[in-house]
């Protein structure tokens, strides 16, 4: 509790600067008063429009949607004031009071994460406020109460994911114009973000939007974390120009993928024929030499830093097996107890249903199902589950991860709709080739989701860039050394030995000829 308190008092200076500021207030004024009036125009065009035809459906999954329009463009003109919370204290020379003030770095960070949090969230609740009253003027009916709890409880988890984003952002760059450039990676990924939210509003998923506030709300408390972790006040005094050096860049990446700064046997081999060209003194390298040290290097590579990561992966690996269960058992049972009762479909019918099943994944009649096109498939949801971690601390992978194996669940469960067992479809049409395929995406998952907890946990000598691109190479790492050769087995079984077992099996399992 001392903790905030402390935090508040920090908070409160803020927040007098800032109602002291008129280039601060008036934008905020003028886009509370002017966006709710243009929501509600364009509620009132939409619903007279659409009522015109009998699709009042459209203009009722509309307008909780308006509301989240009408809570973000206030926050974005906002986020000047967290963006400025330490870099355009430093720019100004009044940070050095602040600094050197006995309270502890996360009390400073807390308290500027305070203000920065209590004027774009009250602004935007007003500017909600009074687009409703609005509408309630207009006689246009309000959303169902759910739809407005969930869109309030949006706001407020984007409102804070944002700023917290501007913090991390304002103590890590050197000048305000530099934040104010950098706002649009924060400004953008929410924009799509409300994108994707209005797309399950219009498709009436109420449910889903209370895990999107979920979601959502564990992101702003990893940033959060990031930021405190992160954060050193020495710091900010210290760095006096941003300089992006690919060189070092480089040299790191590829240290944390490599585990040696020393160049490849191939390399050498090419850097000494090119000086002997030149007449240049060079060491004596053949290429035979040279393929010998990069293959020693491969198994040592192996042997140590592709196990050294194995190893630290244990704890993350073990967690994403567990929810991949959870997911496959709970996507089972839910549609089990959908369809509760299980079809009888005659020999006829089940008989061309198989000869079907057999003309498309067996002789390939249709598409023809490759190899080469079941490894692309597969690597290609990998690489989305990676590039979904890689800014989201692993959160957006774990729901296409949830989704995948759910996937699994689902397909068991519906198998009993024709009268077949689910383990027999387990057995047959997935264990071969997913014994080698899931591992793989456990494992790449479980390497996002540590690379995630890394960066919130405190590393000394580390700054967040220096983390972030040393647990990126961590995740390359298993992709390269693990997943890929794995999902390459599988492929090779999923194409040419899963199809006829799965198949031979339903048709002895039904007494048919396949």
């Amino acid at each position: 509790m001392k903790r905030f308190d402390q935090a508040w008092l920090v908070a409160k200076r803020e927040l007098i600067d800032q109602m002291r500021d008129w280039r601060i207030l008036l934008p905020m004024i003028i886009l509370t008063l002017f966006f709710p009036y243009l929501m509600n125009v364009a509620a009132k065009s939409t619903v007279t429009y659409v009522n015109q035809y009998g699709a009042n459906l459209i203009a009722e999954r509309l307008l909780p949607f308006l509301i989240l329009v009408v809570g973000y463009f206030p926050v974005t003109v906002s986020l000047v004031v967290a963006l400025e919370a330490f870099v355009g204290e430093k720019e100004r020379g009044t940070i050095e009071p602040l600094l050197t003030s006995p309270l502890a770095d996360e009390h400073l960070y807390l308290g500027k994460l305070m203000a920065g949090t209590i004027v774009p969230l009250t602004v935007s609740y007003i500017g909600i406020a009074l687009y409703m009253g609005g509408l309630l003027w207009q006689g246009i009916k309000w959303p169902e109460w759910g739809f407005i709890a969930q869109t309030l409880a949006l706001t407020a988890v984007q409102t804070l994911l944002m700023v917290s984003a501007a913090i991390v952002i304002s103590t890590q760059s050197t000048t305000v114009r530099a934040a104010n450039l950098l706002a649009s990676f924060i400004v953008i990924p929410v924009a799509l973000l409300i994108q994707g939210e209005s797309a399950l509003m219009f498709w009436g998923t109420n449910d889903v939007l209370w895990l999107a506030v979920l979601g959502v709300a564990i992101m702003s408390a990893l940033i959060i974390r990031l930021g405190i972790v992160h954060f050193k006040r020495e710091s900010l005094l210290g760095r006096e120009i941003d300089m992006l050096n690919l060189g070092w860049v480089w040299q790191t990446f590829r240290k944390a993928l490599t585990g040696t700064d020393q160049p490849s046997g191939l390399t050498r081999y090419l850097v000494s024929a090119w000086k002997r060209r030149r007449g240049e003194e060079a060491e004596t390298f053949s290429f035979r030499e040279a393929l010998w040290l990069d293959w020693n290097g491969i198994l040592r590579w192996y042997r140590e830093d592709v196990a050294l990561s194995l190893r630290r992966l244990a704890p993350s690996f073990w967690i994403t097996l567990g929810i991949g269960l959870i997911a496959v058992l709970a996507a089972y049972l839910y549609v089990d107890s959908s369809l509760p009762v299980a079809a009888t479909l005659s020999d006829e019918t089940l008989e061309q249903s198989l000869k079907t099943i057999r003309a498309f994944l067996v002789e390939g009649d249709s598409i023809g199902i490759s190899t080469g096109m079941l490894f692309w498939h597969n690597l290609r949801a990998e690489l989305v589950i990676m590039a979904l971690g890689a800014f989201s601390f692993g959160v957006l992978s774990i729901v296409v991860y949830v989704a995948n194996f759910a996937l699994i669940g689902a397909v068991l469960g519906a198998v009993r709709i024709v009268g077949i067992s689910p383990w027999l479809i387990f057995v047959s049409g997935i264990l071969p080739h997913g014994i080698v395929e899931l591992p793989s995406i456990i494992l790449l998952s479980a390497a996002v989701f540590h690379m995630g907890l890394r960066l919130v946990t405190p590393e000394e000598g580390h700054s967040i860039g220096e983390t972030m691109i040393i647990t990126f190479a961590d995740v390359i790492k298993i992709l390269l050394a693990v997943c890929i050769p794995l999902l390459i087995i599988a492929a090779l079984i999923e194409a040419n030995i899963t199809p006829r077992l799965l198949i031979a099996t339903i048709g002895r399992s039904l007494d048919l000829k396949p």
